[in-house]
């Protein structure tokens, strides 16, 4: 019986994908010369920044470089970044209700604290496992599987809420339920969702 919730951040709790677009937009103008396209958003959207950054072609030392800056420049367009409606009072219910919350994520722990923690969310989870938290990230296995030993949980107790593919992939490899948040990834389509939730409040349908 699944009584842990364990959550994706961009994309699932809060709205960040203007703000990440348009730091990329910066970044890429000033050091590539060119724009940020939606090609490139769908290439690093869910996977750490520094590896994101080295699918678009820079080195290991430029992204290293640049990683740091991005998270910066996009924390200038905090204005355009929301919590979903709804994702607040479910993640309220839950917590009231004795349920284990947890948070795995692609961001470093500089850029979750940069750009996250302001929202004031922090409190409601048990555990948060950012990128600096683990050797291997989405779509392997190991970030859930790290959260759920700190939780101190089994495999079939739990259920990993994300927007994207490598969410998907990151629970299948953890051997773990995948909801898929179809109100950040605006489609099922591609997708191995053993639930598939329209809105936050429709979390709750599996208790």
């Amino acid at each position: 019986m699944i009584h842990t919730f364990i959550f994706d951040v961009d994309g699932t709790i809060v709205d960040t994908e203007d703000s990440i677009f348009r730091g990329l937009d910066d970044i890429l103008r000033e050091h590539a010369g060119r724009p940020a396209t939606q090609e490139d958003m769908r290439t690093i959207f869910g996977i750490p920044g520094m590896e994101g950054l080295q699918s678009l072609g820079f080195t290991p030392a430029e992204a290293a470089e640049l990683h740091p800056k991005w998270s910066a420049q996009s924390k200038t367009y905090a204005d355009s970044v929301s919590i979903f409606a709804g994702m607040e009072d479910t993640l309220r219910y839950l917590k009231e209700n004795n349920h284990l919350l947890g948070i795995v994520t692609s961001k470093t722990k500089e850029s979750y604290e940069l750009n996250i923690t302001p929202y004031g969310l922090d409190d409601y989870f048990d555990v948060i496992i950012t990128s600096s938290d683990t050797e291997e990230h989405k779509p392997s296995g190991q970030p859930l599987t790290e959260c759920l030993r700190r939780l101190g949980v089994s495999e079939n107790e739990a259920i990993y809420i994300g927007d994207s593919i490598y969410d998907n992939q990151c629970a299948r490899n953890a051997e773990i339920a995948f909801g898929l948040a179809e109100w950040g990834s605006h489609t099922s389509e591609g997708f191995d969702a053993d639930h598939i939730f329209k809105t936050p409040s429709d979390i709750l349908s599996i208790l």
